[in-house]
């Protein structure tokens, strides 16, 4: 096996054994007298120590410069060996500005020693312990200038293999020197050599391995990674107290490479202030675990800094490049938005204006055929209210007390729904009393008012007690109470809920005689028919007769019969009809073009989703610009789903004063509003479609010209890409032409070689097969 000096500690001194580390800390404790005095030399001071012996100052007496002596104070053969090495690589290197010189070599000298310079600046070691880790631009150069120095020693055939913080002296300009070349190997050597934990690549950790470039590289990874973290990658106080228990050097270095095989990718230096990712990118291909992967040599990481620096050099010329024809696209661009502005911004802004002229003229001219509507229906209830003859029936009715009795028996709306109320209400309907006043005041369906769906009459506790039907139907609401409905009660909302699940009921008084009614003319609130399918609306007014009221008489009207509007565009533009008054059906779309679409395609049912669509009131009227049709929202109406511009209009209701047996003129200020909306809507993307189409070949003429421009841009980040590459070929090539003078180096060596076994003064090295 050949003559090692294995090195297997992370601390600043070489691996030794325990007789040897106490031996070293006892010369460290006790540094009073160098081991010998030589001629020529003036010691002074007391440097440090290690493996292999003392390093003491001193001054050169016939030049007064001051140098540091390095014994080898183990006085065997091996120290003859290990500096037989050492000298053989510095006097190769000799004349390299990036490696600790040469001054002198003491062979036969007990102890022997070789003379270098003295750098008072410390080592690298001691300017990381004093400031902690380097500002990133700092770390750079000093990485720089180690690579550069590294990159000459492979030239030269000369591999460190112990690069780490301690090896690397500052010399009076703080530039780092490489130094302590006892580990280092020839290229042609096939002699293992171990570095120092943490800086040592995991296949150098190998006694069969051979030297390699590779190595170097590694280590240089490290102690850029040190530099900016403050400890090298892979560090762990468990693994070197386990190395250290260890005590086959084997199974050290098997624990040291299974460890850093095993561990997860060192990070920290990418969190590190500055660094940016091309420079974490260099320090993870020099310590990646896989050398294949790794740089090959030290020139390459140079190529890979100079390739850095010279991005980061173009970075302003390549921002040029790219911000100055955007910066031309931009200014185009103003002009172009300020043209697009006016040809389509005021454009939008005159023809949405326009539009919701259009939609306000068209609400109004709807609200108004639908107030006439009103007025109608409110004008045949009050007169049917007055007619003699149906005072009369009604008066005569109730003077029936078996009839009576039936009523009475009927006045809870809450039993509506009760079985055991059918008989009875089958009797209340085949009463002859009842039968007689249907009879004379039954309409038929051609004598109805236009778009009525039916006449009732209600008694004064709410039962109904005649009824006819547009569709014929006569009996399935005779008997049921309905004083809960505003149509009766004259109220704002119904007092019993009679969707799904609702718990709210009628509160039945218990005088019959004092529950509320209608005492004028009435707008209800409305109410869906499941029946029809539609919402509805009543009209209805109280009927006297000798100043006692004796019951309501009414019609319900379907909200599609209020809104006569036609445009002839289709879904492009429509009007719908809304409830705007307060309450659970507040916004509520009482009537839309889809309903009579989908019941005409799908039966007379309308989708339960239609039926509850809602307008957002206090937007819709403040807005009167933008509108979301609420039945676009569904998924059955998707055809509506389109922005639209809208215009609401309330339909009002010109009440009519009577004074003694006339009536008084219907004025405008006796107008009263009904909370009904008519909402003219129109497709926004229709309206605003010959400007888009102007404002689409305005873009289409300034996406040519930002192509024009990106050619331009790609032209010139072409040139500046060309150029770059150029210059990273002529600098490859330089790096090239350095690396040929490892042959007259390694013929230096092997002279040195000859000439050292041919002293018989020196022992024979194993170690330089």
């Amino acid at each position: 096996m050949p003559n090692l000096v294995l090195e297997m500690s992370e601390d600043k001194t070489l691996h030794q054994s325990p007789a040897e580390q106490d031996k070293a800390k006892q010369l460290s404790l006790e540094p009073t007298k160098p081991p010998a005095q030589l001629g020529g030399y003036r010691i002074t001071d007391f440097v440090g120590s290690g493996a292999y012996g003392e390093v003491w100052a001193g001054i050169n007496t016939n030049t007064g410069k001051q140098v540091a002596i390095k014994f080898y104070t183990r006085r065997s053969a091996s120290d003859v060996v290990q500096l037989a090495q050492e000298v053989e690589k510095l006097v190769v290197l000799s004349t390299d500005r990036y490696v600790v010189q040469l001054l002198d070599v003491g062979w036969d000298s007990s102890p022997p020693y070789y003379v270098m310079d003295y750098f008072e600046h410390g080592s690298l070691e001691d300017r990381l312990l004093s400031q902690g880790t380097l500002p990133v631009a700092d770390a750079v150069d000093m990485f720089e200038e180690i690579a550069t120095g590294l990159m000459h020693l492979h030239g030269k055939g000369v591999f460190h293999c112990d690069i780490k913080p301690g090896n690397i002296l500052l010399d009076q300009d703080a530039k780092p020197r490489l130094a302590d070349f006892g580990q280092s190997r020839l290229s042609s050597d096939s002699a293992a050599a171990l570095g120092t934990l943490y800086y040592m690549a995991p296949e150098q950790a190998d006694l069969d391995a051979a030297p390699d470039a590779r190595w170097d590289v590694y280590a240089m990874g490290a102690l850029l990674y040190n530099m900016l973290t403050g400890e090298p990658p892979y560090r762990d106080p468990s693994l070197s107290k386990t190395i250290e228990k260890t005590s086959d050097i084997h199974d050290r270095l098997k624990v040291y490479r299974e460890k850093i095989q095993k561990s997860p990718k060192p990070s920290a230096h990418r969190k590190a202030p500055g660094v940016d990712r091309a420079l974490a990118e260099i320090i993870d291909r020099c310590i990646t675990r896989d050398p294949k992967k790794r740089f090959a040599s030290a020139q390459s990481v140079l190529l890979a800094l100079k390739a850095r620096e010279e991005s980061i050099a173009f970075r302003p010329l390549l921002l040029l490049g790219l911000l100055g024809p955007f910066l031309l696209m931009g200014m185009m661009g103003v002009f172009g938005w300020y043209a697009y502005n006016r040809a389509v911004g005021d454009t939008d802004v005159a023809v949405t204006q326009k539009a919701i002229e259009s939609n306000e003229f068209a609400a109004r001219l709807a609200a108004r055929s639908a107030s006439e509507q009103v007025d109608k229906y409110f004008r045949v209830v009050k007169d049917w209210a007055n007619n003699v003859s149906v005072r009369a029936s009604l008066a005569r009715a109730f003077d029936d007390e078996e009839f009576m009795k039936l009523r009475r028996q009927l006045t809870d709306p809450n039993q509506n729904a009760a079985p055991e109320l059918d008989t009875l209400r089958q009797q209340f309907r085949n009463h002859k009393t009842r039968l007689n006043l249907q009879k004379a005041n039954d309409y038929k369906k051609q004598d109805m008012p236009l778009g009525a769906a039916s006449w009732w009459i209600y008694d004064p506790y709410g039962v109904q007690i005649a009824a006819s039907f547009r569709s014929g139907e006569h009996s399935s609401t005779i008997g049921k109470n309905y004083s809960f409905r505003t149509y009766f009660n004259g109220g704002k909302e119904d007092l019993i809920d009679l969707s799904p699940n609702a718990k709210r009921k009628f509160t039945v008084p218990e005088n019959l005689d004092e529950r509320s009614y209608a005492t004028e003319p009435t707008l209800s609130a409305v109410f869906f028919s499941e029946a029809t399918s539609t919402w509805k609306i009543a009209f209805s007014a109280p009927v006297y007769s000798s100043d006692e009221f004796v019951g309501i008489v009414g019609l319900t009207v379907e909200m599609g019969n209020f809104i006569r509007f036609d445009s002839g565009k289709g879904h492009q533009q429509y009007a719908l009809m809304v409830d705007g008054r307060k309450g659970p059906h507040q916004g509520i779309v009482l009537e839309h073009p889809f309903f009579s679409i989908f019941k005409k395609e799908n039966g007379s049912k309308l989708d339960e989703s239609l039926t509850h669509c809602q307008v957002d009131m206090e937007t819709l009227l403040e807005a009167k610009t933008h509108f979301q049709d609420p039945i676009g929202k569904t998924k059955l109406g998707v055809d509506f789903s389109p922005d639209h511009l809208a215009a609401a209009c309330e339909i009002d209701h010109t009440k009519v004063i009577v004074l003694g047996d006339e009536e008084a003129e219907a004025l405008p200020e006796n107008k009263t509003n009904t909370g009904l909306y008519v909402v003219a809507v129109e497709n926004y993307d229709e309206i605003i479609g010959p400007a888009k189409k102007l404002g689409n070949q305005l873009a289409w003429l300034g996406t040519l010209a930002i192509l024009l421009l990106l050619l331009v841009a790609l032209g010139l980040w072409f040139l500046v890409l060309k150029t770059t590459r150029d210059s990273r070929r002529r600098l490859a090539r330089a790096f090239s032409g350095s690396a040929t003078s490892g042959g007259s180096s390694l013929r230096s060596i092997r002279s040195l070689r000859r000439t050292a076994k041919a002293d018989p003064t020196l022992p024979k090295n194993r170690d330089s097969s």
